[in-house]
């Protein structure tokens, strides 16, 4: 399957909301329209948006998110991982090496990663 996009989404929207659109793509997706689009759908929580809040920064919201799915990755693949194990161990309890071991030394990268995201999410609400 081909990861080229082939299907072509018309909308219709007044110059105002146009605008809008232009300066939160531009701001937040480097002038990326269908990007904005995208983001906006599949967040879209199927509330009714009124007003916007007061110091919503979806650059904030985004990286926030970023971190939870990364830490939610860690969970699965470390319960995977601790699962395997424990299966391996029923068959035969001294059959533990310590390439066991092996899958948790992966986990270190992901850390790094999620310590950096939260680390500049720390900096950005201390400013």
């Amino acid at each position: 399957m081909s990861k080229k996009k082939e299907i072509t989404i018309n909308t219709r929207v007044d110059e105002t909301i146009y605008k809008q659109m232009r300066e939160k793509a531009a701001t937040y997706f480097k002038g990326n329209m269908s990007a904005l689009i995208r983001c906006a759908t599949l967040k879209y929580s199927e509330e009714a948006v009124t007003a916007e809040p007061t110091g919503t920064n979806p650059r904030l919201i985004a990286l926030i998110s970023t971190a939870i799915k990364k830490i939610d990755k860690i969970g699965v693949n470390h319960n995977q991982a601790v699962k395997c194990i424990n299966e391996k161990m029923k068959m035969s309890p001294l059959a533990f090496t310590a390439n066991d071991l092996l899958p948790f030394s992966q986990f270190g990268g992901e850390m790094k990663i999620i310590q950096d995201i939260l680390r500049y999410l720390y900096e950005m609400l201390k400013s």
